[in-house]
């Protein structure tokens, strides 16, 4: 069992009041998002989570939001650092569904990574540093859902309850290893994670797909849009109207009838005899449409790499880990393998340039002069 922290739960903004004013008046707050990526089409923040110092809470925007831009003012307010773990969703999900950007960031599974940690996630954390066992059997909980049980809001509590030790414990340890500046750096940059952009259903967004044969590919074109189009009606994450897997298999064996439709196995039968007819309408359409209108994939002409080029890169993955095993860090946090890829094809007068615009201030520092001497043995 997961210990119990005490926290206020606030679902009515007249009583909003204290909370606002002690995460305003801190230095330094915690906080996390629970959101409905799993239930719903469109993801929201139904829930955050925030902590100070001197107690924890948790702000209901679901049940009443009029709280929310003085929480959005503490966030954006860049006097206040916002400890939180792996806020790189949280992130993208504020700007987003709220339009609100978090200002001077300190990531605790960042900060943990660079301490040469290869178990970082907060459950691992949290009972490390402080014996705390988290329970995983609300991870998948739908927190649009209301009310919620008082199990699931302590549960949420624990997410920022801890945050802040966790912070100070990851920071001294940062210090004496000389990294502070590195994780300040990657904090920085995560305060810029915009959200992806939303650009519809494409088949290249599919796993699997790029096996399919071109006529295909035009079926599980037309059924992804069907499938999108219901998933936006019905309100539900597309996965959970049908499965890709099921879409895939449509496209390769096309049901041109709706018995054809309700044989497919593995789809609950009120939903196929709910959808049958569309599934055959848009097989249909896919089928007779002229090839010029199948999807077609840009095609970028796969350059290998030189000789020369070869021999670079090689000694590069040697520098890289030998320094790994000597910080004590995992390699592809160092500089990851796409990166020293793309060093390698630039010309040998412009990796001065290409590396002041391409590495961060902290892999300069650590790797400017490997990297220089990896390059010309």
């Amino acid at each position: 069992m997961s210990p119990a922290v005490p926290y206020q739960y606030v679902n009515d903004s007249r009583h909003a009041g204290p909370a606002l004013e002690a995460l305003a008046a801190a230095d330094r707050i915690a906080f996390d998002l629970e959101a409905d990526s799993l239930h719903s089409y469109r993801e929201k923040v139904c829930l955050v989570q925030a902590s100070t110092a001197g107690g924890n809470w948790i702000l209901d925007p679901l049940t009443d939001d009029a709280w929310f831009e003085a929480f959005a003012g503490v966030l954006e307010n860049p006097a206040v650092e916002k400890v939180a773990h792996g806020a790189d969703y949280d992130i993208r999900l504020l700007k987003k569904d709220r339009g609100v950007a978090v200002h001077n960031v300190f990531d605790t599974m960042i900060a943990a990574q660079f301490t040469g940690r290869t178990r970082f996630g907060l459950a691992a954390l949290l009972e490390e540093f402080f014996g705390v066992r988290l329970e995983k059997r609300h991870q998948r909980a739908d927190w649009s859902h209301r009310p919620l049980s008082p199990d699931l809001l302590a549960y949420a509590a624990l997410d920022t309850a801890y945050l802040l030790p966790l912070r100070e414990r990851l920071a001294e340890e940062l210090g004496t290893l000389g990294r502070s500046r590195w994780v300040a750096e990657e904090c920085r940059l995560l305060e810029r994670a915009e959200p992806a952009q939303d650009n519809g259903p494409s088949v290249w967004k599919v796993k699997g797909a790029s096996r399919l044969a071109p006529r295909e590919l035009a079926v599980l074109e037309r059924l992804l849009i069907l499938r999108d189009r219901h998933a936006r009606e019905w309100n539900r994450p597309a996965f959970k109207v049908l499965s890709t897997q099921t879409l895939l298999g449509w496209a390769q064996e096309p049901p041109r009838s709706r018995a054809a439709v309700l044989r497919t196995a593995g789809v609950g039968r009120s939903l196929l005899a709910r959808i049958a007819d569309e599934v055959v309408a848009a097989v249909d359409e896919a089928l007779s449409a002229p090839p010029d209108t199948w999807p077609q994939k840009e095609s970028r002409p796969f350059v290998p790499l030189t000789e020369e080029q070869e021999g670079r890169l090689k000694r590069l993955r040697r520098m890289r880990s030998r320094v790994a095993r000597e910080l004590r860090l995992d390699s592809g946090l160092l500089i990851n393998s796409a990166t020293l890829e793309r060093l390698v094809r630039v010309e040998p007068r412009q990796w001065d340039v290409w590396m002041k615009n391409h590495l961060k201030a902290w892999q300069e520092e650590v790797l400017g002069d490997e990297i220089r001497a990896a390059l010309r043995p």
